[in-house]
């Protein structure tokens, strides 16, 4: 096994992580439905989990996190933030719609990561593959309540 390669590959995942959990947190504090809110808090909460299971993942493996990454992931979703939305002063009803889109992305990113990990649990037994299947399974309820989720408050913004 090319540890360089997984090692660069967990890297990646974890910089990602560290924006996501960033990024969840913001969007849960800033959406204005309370109820859309407070089903992004739930996932907030759970994708800080991942983050942790990921990080005892690659601790396991013998790749510490790197703390440089997490410093450019917040520093990314902290410029992320500047987007062009049609409003330079006021929040835009497409921002609800759009960052929950990228919410999406960001646990579909995550998803994959997980899928390489219980396949490489295969081949590496300090891997534990139900323990990342478990992972893998809640990243699709995430999917699946976020797809709704975006429905909902996307009609809602259309309709208005």
């Amino acid at each position: 096994m090319n540890s360089e390669v997984l090692e660069g590959h967990l890297q990646h995942h974890w910089t990602g992580a560290t924006g996501g959990v960033a990024f969840f947190d913001r969007v849960a504090r800033t959406l204005p439905d309370r109820e859309a809110a407070a089903q992004v808090r739930d996932i907030a909460r759970e994708v800080n989990d991942d983050r942790e299971s990921l990080r005892r993942i690659m601790v396991s493996l013998g790749f510490p996190p790197s703390r440089t990454g997490a410093l450019v992931a917040r520093a990314g979703e902290w410029v992320g933030r500047f987007k062009p939305n049609g409003r330079v002063i006021s929040r835009s009803p497409l921002t609800d719609v759009l960052e929950l889109e990228a919410l999406r992305d960001a646990v579909s990113a995550k998803r994959i990561g997980w899928q390489l990990l219980r396949e490489l649990a295969e081949h590496d037994g300090r891997i534990d593959p139900r323990h990342v299947q478990g992972l893998l399974d809640r990243a699709d309820s995430q999917l699946d309540r976020l797809q709704q989720l975006h429905l909902q408050v996307a009609m809602d913004r259309i309709l208005e």
